[in-house]
C-alpha cells in the first residue's frame, strides 16, 4: 500500500491502537527531511510498542545481502522483538541483492515479531518496476516522501506552526516561503528557532525577517535542482542569492561541471552509471536537452573556471553574470521530441 509521508503518523496510530506495526515499511525519500521524519517515526512507534532489539544494515549493489535473512530469521536470545533498518547505499541493490530481497519478500508474511524499514533514496522507473521492489510494494507499506509542490509549501508551514501553537500573517508567511523554499531542513530549522523566540503567538512580517535574514538561504544544490525542472526564476534567484552571499565559484563551477557531465552520459545512454544523489535531477535535464547542448554548456564551465581564475575569456568579463545566463539557459532548455 502506498502512504504519503503526511498520512504516515495516521496509519501509525491505527496499528499502533492493535498493538504492532505491520511487518515491512518502505521509505521513498526523494525529500530527505520528510525521509528522515519518517523513519524517526517508525521508529519511536517500535520502541513504544516493546521492539526493544535494533539492527542496522548498510547495504550497495556490491555487498552481502545475506545478513538481512539472517537477522529475519533468527530469534532474540531474550525473545524480544526486533526492528530491522535497512539503508541503501546505492542506487539498486545489484543482481545478488535483488534475489534475497524477493527471498525476503517472500518471508515477511510469516514473520510476526520483526519490522523492517527499507530506506530508499530514490525510485526511478526502471526501479520501481523491477521484480525485487514489486515484491516488496506487494507485500509493505510504500510512504512515498515526495518534496512538497510550490503550490503546497504555504500550507505545509502552516501545519508545521500549528504544531507549534503559532500563526503568521500572510506576508509573512509570503515571505518566509520564498526565502526557504526548496530546503526544508532549512525551514524546519527556522521554524524551531521562531518557536524558541516566540513561542504561541502570531509571527509578524519583522519577527520573521529578524530570524531568517541572516541565514544562508541559497546553495549549489537548489542551484541545480532549478536548473532540472526548468524553474527559469528560481534558477535567477539562486544565482543571485548565491552571488550577495559570497558562495566560492570554484565550487560551484566544479558541481555543475559534474553534473552537466552526468546528464551528458544520460543523453547518449539512459543507463549510464552517474552520481546516484544527483540521478534524477540529471534525468530531468537530459530528457529535455540533447547531447550537443550540453557538450557546449560544459565547454562554457571551462571558459568561466578560466575567467573565476582571472585568466581572459574572449567577450567575457563577469563570471556572475556569465554563470547566470549559463544557468538560465539551462533551465529554458525546451523539451526534446
Amino acid at each position: 500500500m502506498n502512504i504519503k509521508s503526511e498520512e504516515l503518523q495516521a496509519v501509525i496510530e491505527q496499528e499502533r491502537a492493535q498493538g504492532s506495526l505491520s511487518p515491512l515499511w518502505i521509505i521513498v525519500g526523494e525529500e530527505p527531511l520528510l525521509a528522515l521524519e519518517a523513519g524517526d517515526a517508525l521508529r519511536h512507534a517500535a520502541k513504544d510498542l516493546g521492539y526493544s532489539e535494533r539492527v542496522v544494515l548498510a547495504m550497495s549493489s556490491v555487498s552481502d545481502w545475506s545478513p538481512l535473512i539472517d537477522e529475519v530469521s533468527s530469534v532474540s536470545l531474550f525473545d524480544d522483538k526486533k526492528l530491522i533498518e535497512l539503508r541503501f547505499l546505492s542506487s539498486g541493490p545489484g543482481i545478488k541483492g535483488a534475489k534475497v530481497l524477493a527471498q525476503f519478500a517472500e518471508l515477511v508474511p510469516q514473520i510476526d515479531s520483526t519490522v523492517t524499514v527499507i530506506h530508499l533514496t530514490q525510485t526511478d522507473y526502471s526501479t520501481q518496476k523491477s521484480a525485487w521492489f514489486k515484491a516488496l510494494a506487494a507485500c509493505g507499506h510504500v510512504i512515498l516522501c515526495q518534496p512538497i509542490s510550490r503550490a503546497k509549501y504555504p500550507n505545509w508551514i502552516r501545519e508545521r506552526l500549528r504544531r507549534q501553537s503559532q500563526t503568521m500573517q500572510e506576508q509573512a508567511l509570503s515571505f518566509f516561503a520564498e526565502q526557504t523554499e526548496g530546503n526544508l531542513m532549512a525551514a524546519k530549522q527556522e521554524l524551531m528557532k521562531l518557536e524558541l523566540l516566540y513561542p504561541g503567538k502570531e509571527l509578524t512580517v519583522k519577527e520573521v525577517e529578524d530570524c531568517v535574514m541572516n541565514v544562508s538561504r541559497y546553495s549549489i544544490d537548489d542551484l541545480l535542482e532549478a536548473i532540472a525542472q526548468a524553474d527559469v526564476a528560481r534558477t535567477t534567484r539562486t544565482v543571485n542569492g548565491m552571488q550577495s552571499e559570497d558562495e566560492p565559484m570554484p565550487f560551484i563551477l566544479m558541481r555543475l561541471s559534474s553534473f552537466l557531465r552526468d546528464t551528458l552520459a544520460l543523453t547518449v545512454d539512459r543507463q549510464a552509471p552517474v552520481m546516484p544523489s544527483t540521478r534524477a535531477l540529471t534525468a530531468q535535464l537530459a530528457r529535455r536537452s540533447s547531447s550537443s547542448k550540453i557538450a557546449n554548456m560544459l565547454s562554457r564551465c571551462a571558459d568561466l573556471d578560466r575567467l573565476a581564475k582571472g585568466l581572459s575569456v574572449q567577450n567575457k568579463d563577469d563570471v556572475w553574470s556569465e554563470l547566470k545566463t549559463l544557468c538560465v539557459f539551462l533551465a529554458h532548455s525546451p523539451k526534446r521530441n
